[in-house]
């Protein structure tokens, strides 16, 4: 049985999650302790349970330690099985993160799979579902996975209920990701949304955003420009903005709250943005790591550049090297622009 520190690297709920992911792939058991150990509330949150008990439905695996709170599980896989799955963390814990946490062993099951999750859609700390559905989908669909996406309804933190949906078919390899330059910005799509709170503070949003990004990019760059109203539980609010390169896409959520001016929301997620454009590397700090256990199956080496190395980049090769042979290159300090080489060492 692999044995996990999971107060390495980051130290917090991706070690867990990226071990599930790996451990249902290879049918390989694992332990893990100091579960969450660097996060200021350890253990098992509700979202990371949820996380664990989706893997362990798919993959019918015998699981010691999967209670709220507890520093230490583990997990033993049986057999991948396909079909229809719905999960309802309860809470607004991120339904984005369980997607992400049994996709990639459900593409190596023998039939489709259809998997919806209750939860929080646009919650911190976790990608936005615009994000997952328009740059994380599109990016490893670049890699061979195929499958559709689809949001019922959106949930904000504290009270969740989001409905989300993703299907996702077979896929025996995916292809390798080669992507070291960018091209230039072919379009510019932002969306502003509010959920039961003024339509006046989407407007906000919008306009710090476009405020903050005036004179930063290339004079007559088409745009794609929303403001939205959402029905939802509860009270919400984000902006979403995304880049179309001819080679690659990036984007960026930020998260309105009690006592957070609009203008704050709006400001930041240009700001974010614009550190990644200015750099001129291709992949988003965020999707750099999202990709790890993807390129670890690839049927060749990986190579590709990040606007940013980030501690989750390093916790997610170090989790993926104890259950495939993988070689992995990081060029470049964390919190710095880097080049990433993965390649599978076959078995």
């Amino acid at each position: 049985m692999i044995e996990i520190d999971g107060s390495m690297g980051e130290g917090g709920g991706q070690v867990l999650r990226s071990a599930l992911s790996l451990s249902c792939l290879t049918g390989q058991a694992f332990h893990i302790y100091n579960i969450r150990k660097n996060r200021s509330k350890s253990g098992l949150m509700r979202q990371h349970l949820m996380a664990v008990q989706a893997a362990a439905r798919i993959a019918s695996a015998n699981v010691a330690g999967d209670r709220l709170g507890s520093p230490e599980l583990s997990f033993l896989p049986d057999r991948i099985t396909p079909g229809e799955y719905s999960f309802d963390i309860g809470t607004a814990g991120s339904a984005t993160l369980v997607l992400q946490t049994v996709i990639p062993p459900l593409l190596a099951a023998r039939k489709a799979s259809r998997v919806t999750v209750i939860g929080g859609t646009h919650v911190p700390f976790s990608p936005s579902w615009n994000y997952f559905a328009e740059i994380f989908w599109p990016s490893i669909a670049r890699l061979g996975v195929r499958g559709e996406t689809e949001a019922g309804s959106f949930g904000f933190y504290p009270k969740g209920g989001g409905r989300v949906t993703c299907t996702v078919q077979p896929a025996e390899a995916l292809a390798p990701y080669q992507v070291r330059e960018r091209g230039r910005l072919t379009r510019l799509r932002i969306v502003s949304a509010v959920g039961n709170l003024p339509r006046t503070i989407a407007e906000r949003q919008l306009q710090a955003a476009l405020s903050g990004l005036k004179g930063r990019l290339e004079r007559g760059l088409p745009m794609d420009i929303e403001t939205r109203e959402l029905t939802i539980f509860g009270q919400g609010t984000f902006i979403f903005i995304k880049g179309e390169y001819e080679h690659a896409v990036a984007g960026f959520t930020a998260l309105g709250e009690r006592g957070k001016p609009a203008e704050t929301v709006g400001s930041e997620a240009a700001r974010e943005f614009l550190e990644h454009h200015e750099s001129g590397e291709p992949v988003d700090p965020h999707l750099a790591d999202q990709l790890v256990l993807y390129l670890a199956r690839a049927s060749a080496g990986s190579l590709f550049r990040t606007s940013r190395v980030t501690s989750h980049l390093a916790t997610n090769l170090l989790v993926a090297g104890y259950f495939l042979k993988l070689a992995c290159r990081v060029e470049g300090s964390e919190g710095e622009p880097g080049a990433v080489a993965i390649t599978p060492i076959p078995q």
